[in-house]
């Protein structure tokens, strides 16, 4: 058993916080296909073959848009003194580093952490579910970068 030098955040708080963090780029992200586009993405349409209307299209492009900002959003979040987003701090958490003393996180770790989301996001999301069953509470692009999400 490994013991932990950290309280590390939970699930529920890990989840919340994305919500705070990524429900403000989807309605973004949603407006501006609406003015923009003139395009509703939530509108019913044929999802199979070509659908009449490119509301399907524009619901993928939003959806990856969304991640992709989130992505970036965090990045910069995580270099800041907070260590985490907007929806970390009002959930109480804060990304840290596991290799130095101080436990500040460097440019490679909050790149790698980053970039390994999208690792994380392939194969159904498995990566983001593994907070809930491994040791620490780390997700797979946690344990790749040597951070964790801990309480503050």
């Amino acid at each position: 058993m490994l013991y932990l030098t950290y309280r590390p955040a939970n699930g529920f708080k890990r989840v919340m916080a994305y919500m705070i963090d990524v429900l403000p780029i989807f309605l973004l992200l949603y407006f501006a296909s609406t003015k923009f586009f003139g395009i509703n993405p939530f509108e019913s349409g044929s999802l199979g073959s070509t659908p009449k209307h490119p509301a399907a299209v524009v619901h993928l492009v939003i959806a990856a848009s969304a991640f992709t900002l989130w992505v970036f959003y965090c990045a910069l979040a995580e270099l800041s003194p907070w260590r985490g987003t907007y929806g970390k701090v009002i959930m109480g958490i804060r990304v840290r580093g596991l290799d130095r003393d101080n436990h500040s996180l460097n440019l490679k770790q909050v790149s790698s952490r980053n970039a390994a989301k999208f690792l994380s996001a392939i194969p159904c999301f498995l990566g983001f579910f593994a907070a809930f069953f491994t040791n620490g509470n780390r997700a797979w692009h946690d344990s790749l970068s040597k951070t964790a999400v801990a309480e503050r």
